[in-house]
This record gives structure tokens, C-alpha cells and sequence, in this order.
């Protein structure tokens, strides 16, 4: 059996399919990532300090960020790409690892794919690595392309441990919350103030809609890891799943969650798609023909630049030693005038030379058309021409061919297949053993993790087998196991939106600032409507809405949240915390256990009442709330 499956994995691995679909994944979920970054980047006064610009954290974060930012930027453009997915995942690990009472799921998300970045051929397409190896490998003789292949595996990993375990462990949540099994697993949570961002109240008050998509929801998690690799299973899967999340988009403050998950449903459009959109596309008539010494060593470095960027093809790229003649509007040029510049034709007819030409080019890129417009503008134009005009007079001018230089043949790099490291065993053999005891490893974890999800707890204990020794053990060993799991790898358990959420949350908590002119500021944490506020975005939603509010407030969470919420408002808007009052006001919604026609537009009318305030004198924090027990239990 095992080795079936070895074997079935060995053929996987072997499949090759083209890359583009991965390196769209690459750019796009990092530029997810990114963003989440410098919304961390803007807000690590308020993560990471004990009182925000008040009491500095124990490290100044700014120098970290720089790097992390600087790391994805690379894996973005695909540059240094190996070092870059390294550096990335120990600043992830280590600074969400840092952030526990901000996390969100989001972080997990990017732990796993992270981790697996490093070990997957991520920069095979669209990358500037790719380009430095068509650099290196090639000379007036040679042109080297690199394989635009990747083995299946390396889309088949991302999704499974993207959404695959995540929907197989949050089923063992959701069939054991009367929540979901109610059908009401979409419309509680975007019928609560607390929780949406948009109110779509037309759709919550069609009820068996809403109940249906919430079975059809549970029913999609449930079936996800056992079709998304059947190839007819995989457009439907996706346009659902995207669907899905851009339901998370509209309705919940986790922006980055909804798109950085939606980037992954990009790995199940069919490959063919991506081939016709980026290879199989041709110009019916290019724009440019680019004439170049295809004996100049330069020339030919500038060539194979400017063509890997126009993956559109819509320059023709002519040597001068063979297509010159043949073209028309060369025949007042002589062969030695076309060696020593490169030249171009447009679609007009007309020639141009040097700067020119790149400008043209850059033009007939469409991504590259801001630079060519740039290099037109007056005095750009003319230092760019004289920069241009001391490098092509001063550059080496000599022209290298087999005949002239005597090149030795380039030698490629060899593949996996052909390269030994024993004696019966290659790189690719190495290579294939090492992937699959490693994703049996991930996979192992991930199901230790699973244990002790709500479901299997729930039959341990109408089996009667709770207090077994054995049971016990296994479960503290397996909380073990998931603690170290979840820190370096984000393999953990993934109960989103259950019971727990919600049961007894039925306050939302504001903070208003008071000017001694008797006028109002709301802090941007909860609007007036008691929707969320512009800050509450992601890990600061979580933070705000489940640590420092919630079903259970915990009175020094509250308290510090209030502290460092306010103190940070407050540097910011350049307000001095010598002398602020800020006043708490709570807005009481209604717990439902039941569907309720137009229940989230009744919560939003409820009334705000104060409780107390947040006083700041010389820089010291003093809170003064009350009648909280009112409306919910204060530990």
C-alpha cells in the first residue's frame, strides 16, 4: 500500500505542467502579504509596544520590517528568490509569532505557504532569476531557456495546505456546533454590528436562502479535499471558493484573509488558460522591429533583456547580419552605420537609433509604457541622451562569434535526473524522498492537531473514553505537538465563526474622544452605527473584538486594550495624553439562537449608553467604567 502510493506520488512529481499559474499565485499573495506588512508597519506602536510611543517595546521593530519588506518585494518580482522565501519565513514565523494577542487566521495562512515557498520552484516564470539565468547561460552563439515547467505537485501542495486541511479541520468544528447545523453559520455572523462591514440585510432576510448557502458552505468544506485535484471538479471548485471569499470581502473587516485565500483558488484555473493569456497570444502585426548586432556580446545581453520582459512579442527582434538587407527602410544605411548603434523600424517605416529605439520599445511593453513617457519628458530626454551617447561611445566594441573569440561551448546546468550525489541514487531521487516524507510529516501533524477538534472530543466522550489514561495522554501530548506546530509551521486548529464567536457576545464597545469645546471624535475602532472602524482591519479587529471586547470581557484586557487603543489615537492626531478624556459608550445587540427577519438593521438602531471614561493626566492612564456586568459577564 505504502509503496502504491509512493509510486502514485513518483508519477505526480513527474507530471509537468507550465508555471505561469504558480508565479501569478507568487505575485499576487505576496502583494496580499505585503499589504498586510505595512498595515502592521503603521499600527507596530500600538502591536508591539507595552504603551504605545509611551513605553517602547523591549526591540525597535522598524529595522525588522524593513527587511520582511524588503523579502517579499523580492519573492514579488522573483529575484533572489530561494534567499528571499528563507528570510521571509523566519520574519513571519518570528513577528506573528510575536503578536498572540493580535493574531488572526490570516497568520497561519501565510506560516504554511511561506515554509513552503522555500522549497517550491516559485520563480520558474515572471522572474527576474529566470532572466539571470538566460544571462548566464547564453552568448552570441547560445540563447538558453530556461524549462517553464513545474512538476503538478507544486500547485497540488499550496492548495492542500492552504484550504484543503483548512476546510478538513474546520469541519470537525462546524459539525459539532449547533450553529452550523442550524444553517445559520453565514447569517449570524454577518447580522451582528461587531462583526460586518457592509450591511446586506436584502440578502440575510431571504431565509432559506441564507440558511441554504450556509449548508452549501459547510457542504463545500466537507467534499473540498477529496475533488479540488479531479481536473473536471476544479473550475466549479474555484469559481465557488472565490465566490465564497468575496463574500468575506464585502461583509467581514478581514480584507486580506478574503483576497489572500482568493489567490489560492487562482492555482486551480486550468494551466491552458494562463498559456493562452501570456504565450499563445501573438501581436497580428508587431510594433517595433529591433535591429541588433548579433555579434556584440552587449547587444546581445540587451536583447535577451528587453525580450524576456515582452512576454506579449510585440517586437520583433531582427540581427543586423542577417535582416538588414532585407528590410527597406535600410537602404540608405550602410552595414558599419547599423553595427555601431542598435536601430529600429516602426510600423511607419521610420528609423530610429539609440535612446530612441528604447524608448520605442519600452512603449510597445505595456507595463513599461510609464518609463518610456517618462524618458520623453524635456531635459529627462536630453541627460538621458547623453548618459546613453557616453556609455555606447565608451562600451567594448569588439564583436565576439565562434570564428572570432573561439568560444568553448557554454555548459548548461545539468538536470536533477543526471546529477549523482550516490551512487545509485540522484539529485531527483533524493529530491522525490525527501518532498514526500516531508508532506507525510505536515500531514501527520495536521491530523494531530485534528484530535482534538470539538467533533472527535464530543464521540471520545459518548464512548466514554474521556477519562481513559491513554485518551488523556494523547490529548495533552497532542496540544503539545500543536502548540510547536502552529508557532513554526501554522498548522492549527481552524474554528472560524462558531459558537464560541458568539455565544453571550451581545455588546459592542466605543471609545469618543471629548474636546474641552464640549464636541465629539469618535476613535475609529467602532462607528457611530457600532459597525467596525477603519482601524479595526484584520489582526486589530481580532485584537479589539474577541480579546479586549467579547462574549466574556476579561476587565484587564479591557482596560489595556482601551490604554493602548487611546494612546496611540491619540500621538497620532497629535493630541496630548496630559490632559485627554475619553469616554466608553456600550451599544447592546441581542444574542439570537434563532433566524430572525431583519435583525442586523434592529441592532443597529439600538441606543448608545455611557459606562464610564479613560482618563490620561501627565501620561498616566486612568479608567473609570462601570455598569459593564449589565450586559455582560466580567471576569
Amino acid at each position: 500500500m505504502f509503496k502504491k502510493i509512493y509510486r502514485r506520488f513518483y508519477i505526480l512529481y513527474d507530471k509537468q505542467i507550465d508555471a505561469s499559474g504558480l508565479a501569478i499565485f507568487r505575485v499576487s499573495f505576496s502583494c496580499v502579504l505585503l499589504f498586510e506588512i505595512l498595515q502592521m508597519f503603521y499600527f507596530r506602536h500600538l502591536i508591539f509596544d507595552k504603551i504605545p510611543y509611551l513605553v517602547r517595546g523591549e526591540i525597535e521593530m522598524w529595522p525588522l520590517f524593513l527587511f520582511w519588506i524588503l523579502s517579499v518585494l523580492f519573492i514579488i518580482f522573483g529575484l533572489f528568490t530561494r534567499i528571499a522565501t528563507i528570510v521571509n519565513y523566519i520574519l513571519t514565523t518570528g513577528i506573528f509569532g510575536a503578536t498572540s494577542s493580535y493574531e488572526y487566521h490570516m497568520f497561519y495562512s501565510y506560516q504554511i505557504i511561506s515554509f513552503l515557498f522555500m522549497f517550491l520552484p516559485i520563480s520558474r516564470v515572471f522572474s527576474i532569476d529566470r532572466l539571470l539565468l538566460k544571462l548566464k547561460y547564453s552568448n552570441t552563439n547560445v540563447l538558453y531557456n530556461p524549462s517553464r515547467t513545474v512538476s503538478v505537485l507544486a500547485y497540488y501542495l499550496i492548495i492542500l495546505f492552504g484550504i484543503g486541511f483548512v476546510y478538513f479541520d474546520s469541519v470537525f468544528f462546524k459539525l459539532a456546533s449547533p450553529l452550523w447545523m442550524k444553517g445559520l453559520g453565514l447569517w449570524l455572523p454577518s447580522s451582528l454590528p461587531q462583526t460586518v462591514f457592509f450591511n446586506i440585510s436584502p440578502l440575510l432576510n431571504l431565509k432559506y436562502v441564507v440558511i441554504g448557502l450556509g449548508y452549501i458552505t459547510l457542504l463545500f468544506e466537507a467534499i473540498f479535499i477529496f475533488v479540488f485535484w479531479r481536473k473536471k471538479w476544479r473550475v466549479p471548485i474555484m469559481l465557488t471558493g472565490i465566490g465564497l471569499h468575496f463574500g468575506i470581502l464585502v461583509c467581514y473587516p478581514i480584507p486580506f484573509f478574503a483576497l489572500g485565500m482568493s489567490c489560492i483558488y487562482l492555482l486551480l484555473v486550468p494551466v491552458r488558460y494562463w498559456h493562452k493569456l501570456f504565450y499563445s497570444y501573438q501581436s497580428p502585426k508587431r510594433m517595433l522591429k529591433f535591429f541588433y548586432d548579433a555579434e556584440c556580446p552587449i547587444c546581445n545581453r540587451t536583447k535577451i533583456i528587453l525580450n524576456h520582459l515582452d512576454f506579449r512579442n510585440r517586437i520583433d527582434f531582427l540581427s543586423v547580419q542577417e535582416h538588414a538587407a532585407k528590410e527597406p527602410a535600410f537602404e540608405n544605411f550602410s552595414a558599419e552605420i547599423l553595427l555601431n548603434d542598435v536601430h529600429s523600424v516602426s510600423q511607419n517605416g521610420k528609423v530610429r537609433t539609440g535612446l530612441d529605439t528604447y524608448i520605442l520599445a519600452f512603449n510597445a511593453i505595456w507595463y513599461l509604457k510609464p518609463l518610456s513617457w517618462f524618458l520623453r519628458l524635456a531635459g529627462v530626454y536630453h541627460i538621458g541622451k547623453y548618459i546613453y551617447n557616453y556609455v555606447a561611445i565608451n562600451r567594448a566594441t569588439e564583436r565576439c562569434s565562434q570564428e572570432g573569440c573561439g568560444y568553448v561551448p557554454q555548459v548548461l546546468p545539468k538536470v536533477d535526473a543526471e546529477r549523482k550525489i550516490f551512487v545509485n541514487v540522484t539529485l531527483k531521487d533524493f529530491k522525490v524522498k525527501a518532498l514526500f516524507t516531508g508532506i507525510i510529516m505536515l500531514i501527520f501533524l495536521q491530523l494531530i492537531v485534528t484530535y482534538n477538534s470539538p467533533l472527535l472530543v464530543d464521540l471520545r466522550d459518548r464512548l466514554r473514553i474521556n477519562n481513559v489514561k491513554l485518551i488523556k495522554v494523547s490529548e495533552r501530548l497532542a496540544e503539545q505537538i500543536a502548540d510547536i506546530s502552529r508557532f513554526l509551521l501554522g498548522i492549527t486548529h481552524h474554528g472560524l465563526f462558531v459558537d464560541a464567536h458568539f455565544n453571550g457576545y451581545n455588546q459592542v464597545i466605543a471609545v469618543v474622544y471629548k474636546l474641552p469645546s464640549g464636541q465629539e471624535q469618535w476613535l475609529p475602532i467602532f462607528n457611530p452605527d457600532g459597525t467596525p472602524g477603519k482601524y479595526l482591519l484584520g489582526p486589530l479587529w481580532a485584537k479589539w473584538s474577541f480579546r479586549v471586547n467579547g462574549p466574556l470581557i476579561n476587565q484587564k484586557e479591557l482596560y489595556d486594550g482601551i490604554r493602548d487603543f487611546t494612546a496611540f489615537w491619540a500621538y497620532k492626531h497629535h493630541i496630548s495624553l496630559n490632559d485627554a478624556v475619553f469616554e466608553i459608550r456600550i451599544k447592546q445587540n441581542a444574542n439570537p439562537k434563532k433566524w430572525e427577519y431583519d435583525f442586523l438593521n434592529k441592532q443597529l438602531q439600538n441606543p448608545w449608553l455611557v459606562v464610564g471614561t479613560a482618563v490620561w493626566r501627565n501620561n498616566e492612564f486612568s479608567p473609570n467604567i462601570k455598569d459593564i456586568e449589565k450586559y455582560n459577564g466580567i471576569q
